[in-house]
């Protein structure tokens, strides 16, 4: 299982401090979920877009074009933005995130 949806699971489990871990992982589970159906519920019309001469091709290249650059800015903000959780405590992770 290599792809974004493991990754968003364990940064979960991992990331918020346990003063707010409760409500923090319900709204991060929920927006898991919203953006899951926006996906699953956009890409299928996406990818059967036709354009002029290129027809069904233009779904197919805008729909994959379009999540890949995605992910290009989600591999940035986790490889920017996201702090490394291997081996730290929660303690430790709770002084983290109060600098």
């Amino acid at each position: 299982m290599f792809s974004w949806g493991p990754i968003c699971w364990v940064m979960i489990a991992e990331i918020f401090p346990n003063t707010i871990r409760g409500a923090a992982v319900a709204v991060a589970v929920a927006f898991q979920w919203v953006f899951n159906f926006i996906v699953s519920s956009t890409f299928l019309p996406m990818y059967n877009m036709r354009l002029g001469e290129m027809g069904d091709k233009f779904g197919h290249c805008f729909a994959y074009t379009l999540y890949g650059v995605i992910c290009v800015i989600a591999a940035l903000f986790v490889w920017r933005l996201v702090p490394e959780t291997k081996g730290k405590t929660l303690e430790e992770m709770t002084r983290l995130w109060k600098k």
